[in-house]
């Protein structure tokens, strides 16, 4: 496909900014849920316990994101980033008008279910565009700015929580995709991979087809990678907060300062890992940061006061790369007639079990353990297992075509 140059042309970099945006309100809704988690607890009267089950509960709309992203295989990429910008933002606005807690849990499900499947996307088209020296770097860019969504979320939220609106206006802001929705309309091509798939064969992959051999194996093994990183990821992401304010005293204003820097800096983390899977290895990078992030997260939940600060930001900078790494494996390992159909299997609906079930185990964890922070220590292990996955069972892709990849 004469494709073997590594240079980014400015094509691709308008590509990338075009589609981070995906990933920018994934991380920006993510952590808008942590940071009220507190505050839906008092206004709906809730326990930890029923905190946890809620947060699962909307965690649900990852897994049914499933039947959305893999259409992108049958539709196009470009159709199905475009209407799924527009879900999201539909259900985002509607969740500042929640008046019970089934009420803001449902409208979350629907964002989520319209999110992920935009993230999902976002990362197939990066794969099938950049050159194969530079895709590691390219992926860990558009994570990147999951990462920023999380910064704004956090500089903005004692401001705009403030308000007469209080953590409701958050959501507001969902309403920005409406002016990306544009951008995307006229800035963004169907990818030339598909488009090539397409040519060649007008049939759409069957239901089940990406479960068939000789894909099954690697589908097994992508899913559990995604759902051990998600076991410790989600919990991290979910109790942070309410684990520095419960547990460590410290203000919601402190914590979104702390979170607000440790974000800012953990930037570095998604850059580091993309160059060093471009230069160093896929392997090597995902077994070295899925282990220092689980020790990391074991630390920094046990960490005394003056401590959580810096101890958050080292979790952060390599828990940034869990997503990089993850999604990279699963644009890079699957056909491409079959890569939106991988990346549902995968992650959407085997490895998001993962996410769904970390807050509640959380919950029902933290009573006997004594705490959140406990609890979170132990959840923040199971990253570790997606390593040794990685260094018994998959295989080293850096500067292969994704043709040679996939065979």
């Amino acid at each position: 496909m004469e494709m073997r140059h590594d240079r980014l042309e400015t094509s691709h970099i308008i590509l990338i900014l075009l589609v981070s945006t995906a990933s920018f309100f994934e991380g920006y809704d993510f952590i808008i849920l942590n940071l009220i988690l507190p505050l839906l607890q008092k206004e709906f009267v809730l326990s930890i316990r029923e905190a946890g089950l809620a947060a699962s509960a909307i965690a649900l709309g990852t897994i049914a994101a499933f039947f959305v992203i893999r259409l992108g295989d049958r539709f196009g990429r470009r159709s199905l980033l475009i209407w799924t910008v527009l879900g999201y933002t539909a259900a985002t606005a509607l969740t500042a008008l929640s008046r019970s807690i089934g009420a803001f849990v449902a409208l979350q499900f629907a964002a989520r279910v319209f999110l992920v499947a935009e993230w999902g996307v976002s990362t197939v088209i990066v794969a099938e565009e950049v050159p194969a020296g530079r895709r590691g770097l390219a992926i860990s860019i558009v994570q990147a700015a999951a990462g920023l969504g999380g910064i704004v979320g956090s500089a903005i939220f004692p401001i705009v929580e403030a308000s007469p609106l209080g953590w409701r206006a958050m959501y507001l802001v969902g309403l920005v995709p409406l002016i990306v929705v544009f951008f995307i309309r006229t800035g963004l091509k169907e990818t030339r991979r598909f488009l090539l798939v397409r040519a060649v064969s007008s049939r759409a992959p069957a239901f089940g087809e990406i479960l068939r051999p000789p894909h099954r194996r690697k589908v097994v093994l992508v899913a559990l990678l995604w759902c051990f990183m998600y076991l410790g990821y989600t919990a991290v992401y979910t109790f942070y907060t309410t684990f520095a304010i419960d547990e460590r005293g410290l203000s919601i204003r402190q914590v979104s300062l702390i979170a607000a820097v440790a974000f800012t800096l953990g930037l570095a983390g998604f850059v580091s890992a993309g160059r060093l899977m471009d230069s160093w290895g896929r392997r090597p990078t995902a077994i070295t940061f899925f282990t220092a992030g689980g020790i990391s997260t074991a630390l920094a939940f046990q960490a005394p006061r003056a401590l959580l600060a810096p101890a958050l930001v080292v979790l952060i900078f390599f828990m940034t790369a869990y997503l990089t790494i993850c999604g990279t494996y699963t644009a890079e390992l699957f056909p491409t007639r079959l890569r939106a159909s991988a990346a549902a299997w995968t992650n959407n609906t085997l490895g998001r079990i993962g996410m769904v079930l970390s807050p509640a185990i959380v919950g029902i964890l933290a009573g006997p353990l004594g705490g959140v922070g406990p609890a979170v220590s132990l959840m923040g292990l199971f990253p570790i297992l997606a390593a040794v996955i990685v260094l018994f069972f998959l295989q080293e892709t850096k500067n292969l075509e994704l043709e040679e990849i996939s065979g």
